[in-house]
Parts: C-alpha cells; sequence; structure tokens
C-alpha cells in the first residue's frame, strides 16, 4: 500500500496536527543554551542536544573569518513510534470540533485502515525541525521544506528532504560555538604607560579551547558532530598612529591545559610615541581561533575537519601615555 505521510500541503489538518505534536512532544532540555519554548505552527520539537564546554559566562558567538557556516534552517528527524504517533493524534482530535475536527478524524480513520500507523513495521514518523526556534544561532537562509510527518522505513530516508547528518550537525556546533573575548594584562598598567617604553601583554590565565558538540540520540538513530576552537594568535592594536609599532601579532603556545601569550620576550611590542595628553589611547585585542570538528562527540578525534577561523575582540582598553621628564645638569 502506498506510504502515508502528513504535509502542510495537504491542508489546515497536517498543520493542526503537526502543531499539537509539537505541543505535545516531550522536550528535550539543552545543556548550554536552553530550547525555545514555543515551536512555530507546523514543526515539531527537536531532539538534537548541544553541548558546550569551556565557553565561559561571557562567551560571544565568534565571527566567521572564512564565509558563512550556517546551521541548516531545518531538517526532518525521528519523532514518533507508530504508538507515540496514534497517542499523539488522538490528543489533538480531543480538542477538535467543527469542520477542522471532521476533516481531522477523517485522516485519522485513514491512516488506522492503512496499516494503522504502521504498527509492527521497523521504521518511524519523522517530522520536520526548524533551527530558528531551537537555539539562538545566526541562521541566514530560510527554511524552504514542507511542514508535516512522514512514515520513514528504518535504512530507507526520506528522499527530496534533508536528514539531519554528522556535517549539518558540525554546522549547529559551530554556530552555537561562543568565545570568550580576550582580556589581556598590560605591563605597565594600562594607566601607567610611558612614552617611548614598550607595552607587554599577557593572559592573567591561559585561554581554554572552547568545544561544542551536537548529537543526535533517538529512537534508533545516533548522528554526532563536535567543534573544537583553539586560540592560534593574538593582535595587539594601539589605537593610535602615534606608535611604533602601532600593532604586533603573536602567536599562542601550549601552557598546561590552555594557551597563553607572554610578549615580554618578543621583539614586536606597542610602543607610544607621543602622550595621551590628559585623554586616552584605545588599545584593543583580538584572538583568532582554529576550528576544526570531528563526527563523533569527541572534539579530539580524528580525523579534524577544517572549519573557518573565528575571531574574538574585546572591549578597548583606554590607555593612559605620560612623558618621563629629564633634567640634565652639568
Amino acid at each position: 500500500m502506498p506510504e502515508r505521510s502528513l504535509r502542510t500541503s495537504a491542508g489546515a489538518v497536517a498543520v493542526a496536527l503537526a502543531a499539537t505534536v509539537a505541543a505535545s512532544a516531550t522536550a528535550h532540555a539543552d545543556r548550554g543554551t536552553g530550547w525555545g519554548s514555543a515551536p512555530s505552527v507546523g514543526a515539531i520539537e527537536s531532539h538534537v542536544e548541544i553541548q558546550v564546554s569551556g565557553a565561559g559566562a561571557d562567551g560571544k558567538h565568534l565571527t566567521s573569518l572564512g564565509g558563512n557556516y550556517d546551521p541548516p534552517a531545518c531538517w526532518y528527524e525521528p519523532q514518533y513510534t507508530p504508538e507515540q504517533f496514534d497517542a499523539a493524534y488522538q490528543q489533538m482530535l480531543a480538542g477538535m470540533s467543527g469542520a477542522m475536527g471532521a476533516e481531522a478524524k477523517a485522516e485519522y480513520d485513514r491512516l488506522k485502515a492503512d496499516q494503522d500507523f504502521h504498527r509492527g513495521q521497523d521504521g518511524r514518523w519523522w517530522g520536520m525541525v526548524k533551527t530558528k526556534k531551537a537555539w539562538d544561532l545566526p541562521v541566514t537562509a530560510p527554511c524552504t521544506q514542507q511542514a508535516g510527518i512522514v512514515w520513514v522505513p528504518t535504512g530507507k530516508p526520506p528522499a527530496g528532504m534533508p536528514v539531519i547528518t554528522p556535517v549539518m550537525l558540525s554546522k549547529l556546533a559551530y554556530g552555537a560555538t561562543k568565545l570568550p573575548p580576550p582580556h589581556v594584562a598590560l605591563s605597565p598598567r594600562a594607566d601607567q604607560q610611558t612614552v617611548n617604553l614598550p607595552t607587554y601583554v599577557k593572559f592573567d590565565q591561559p585561554i581554554q579551547p572552547v568545544s561544542v558538540t551536537a548529537s543526535l540520540n533517538y529512537s534508533g538513530i545516533s548522528v554526532a558532530a563536535s567543534t573544537l576552537a583553539v586560540p592560534v594568535s593574538l593582535r595587539i592594536d594601539a589605537g593610535t598612529n602615534d606608535a611604533s609599532p602601532a600593532s604586533c601579532t603573536y602567536d599562542f603556545v601550549r601552557s598546561g591545559s590552555g594557551y597563553q601569550v607572554d610578549s615580554s620576550g618578543s621583539s614586536c611590542n606597542v610602543t607610544y610615541q607621543r602622550s595621551s595628553r590628559g585623554g586616552t589611547f584605545p588599545l584593543t585585542a583580538q584572538v583568532t581561533w582554529k576550528v576544526t570538528w570531528t563526527a563523533s562527540t569527541n572534539p579530539n578525534a580524528t580525523p579534524a575537519n577544517p572549519l573557518p577561523d573565528g575571531v574574538t575582540g574585546g572591549a578597548p582598553q583606554d590607555v593612559t601615555v605620560r612623558e618621563i621628564q629629564t633634567i640634565v645638569t652639568g
């Protein structure tokens, strides 16, 4: 017999069903950012989980240096066994009346007569989920898929519909990556800089790598991807052209479990050539991160596939520069 599916193009019944099933689904809490509480009409709650390690409370979404690697706008994933879908449909019917209720009941009767919601068969009812409603992620592409629910036999992904894959999960993880802004310590301190003396920079604590895992382990489907962001370089800008050099870039070196920069032994250190004359100069710091991903829950697994580098910048530090007065006697 032909495969039964419910799509929004079939009319109001499919839309109402998809919305009701979404509302009755068990929410799966994100361990990092939280889920949206009200999926859009026609969308089903996702079972993808995102786990973030090492971002910190002040972490911000990375800025990509290599073009867009946005999360997918929507996809299909398994949602219900035949028994669960039957129960969800009956729950919907209990709250409907009139012409729409009658149409929904007629569709229910057809599904019941047509293989009893596929009871006893190897497969699941799959539903469409939307990224934008689940996470605060930089999704720019629209979802062009019809919302709905479709029966999918095990091992036969629905043709013509985007099914969640490790690559898609890597995009979710990349979009969920939040990196700490650089808080560099200056020596001398920001309010004690001196003309023609170098400004040394380092971090109070080594910067830790940041990993994000996006995984789906539900209803017989297990797929995952993990990203790993590692700081590789630090750029310091003096905030004025009256410095020589006006900027320096340093490579991070491993320090314990993290990465550190200490410019005290470097040949390049920002050096102010005039005083700030009662004002300040806005010294800025920017960190470039190397990002990779693996098709697993282990961000350190191999192979490590490259992703676009990301950058983070901190708030400018107001630097006060004074001149040292010398007295010559003879």
